[in-house]
């Protein structure tokens, strides 16, 4: 049987996440799926400055980065209209922009996999 994991080859997604091993799990996730991963990285400032270069499609961010909001990157990536998954621990954002798609922590990979098809589905529709 083949297999029936979608594939999102050539897809970039830019990743911001402060936990070392759920951005080493986070980033052989996104691998596996075919993406290519911008990041990861852990704090605020360095993933704000990736935003603002725009040199991705999509993005996986964590609410909160070494203990600051990550809002900042959100509203530059809404201003951009990149589809974006925020990862957090259950907690419901109080964010000025909405994300795509919502990740609660922990998440499975087969969540993330979900969640990378509706940002992909966004994309597409983007274009």
């Amino acid at each position: 049987m083949p297999d029936e994991t979608p594939r999102f080859d050539g897809m970039r997604v830019l990743v911001a996440e402060d936990e070392f091993l759920v951005s080493m799990l986070l980033e052989e996730m996104l691998t596996d799926l075919g993406c290519e991963v911008v990041g990861p990285f852990a704090t605020l400032s360095a993933a704000l400055e990736t935003a603002c270069a725009g040199e991705y499609d999509v993005a996986v961010i964590d609410l909160n980065l070494a203990g600051e909001k990550a809002d900042p990157i959100i509203a530059e990536l809404a201003s951009r209209e990149v589809p974006v998954a925020i990862a957090s621990g259950g907690f419901e954002p109080d964010l000025e922009h909405r994300p795509t798609v919502r990740l609660d922590k922990p998440y499975s990979a087969t969540q993330l996999e979900q969640a990378m098809a509706t940002l992909h589905a966004a994309l597409q529709g983007s274009d």
